[in-house]
């Protein structure tokens, strides 16, 4: 039972890494994306509103951890 549980784990943070790795890929396409677009002040409001969701969305994961 233990075995199963700790590849399980692993398994999970495997996924977890790679996930991970697919995000910051699509946040690097899409802030190449923001550049060729939007006039840098635009750009700067678009990173806060970004940090703004991260940080709730961070918040609502430790909420649902409690």
């Amino acid at each position: 039972m233990t075995t199963q549980i700790l590849s399980r784990s692993s398994s999970e943070t495997l996924n977890n890494s790679k996930n991970q790795g697919l995000e910051v890929q699509n946040r690097d396409s899409q802030m190449k994306q923001v550049r060729r677009a939007y006039s840098v002040a635009q750009q700067v409001k678009y990173l806060h509103l970004e940090a703004e969701i991260d940080v709730l969305l961070q918040q609502l994961k430790t909420l649902k951890q409690s």
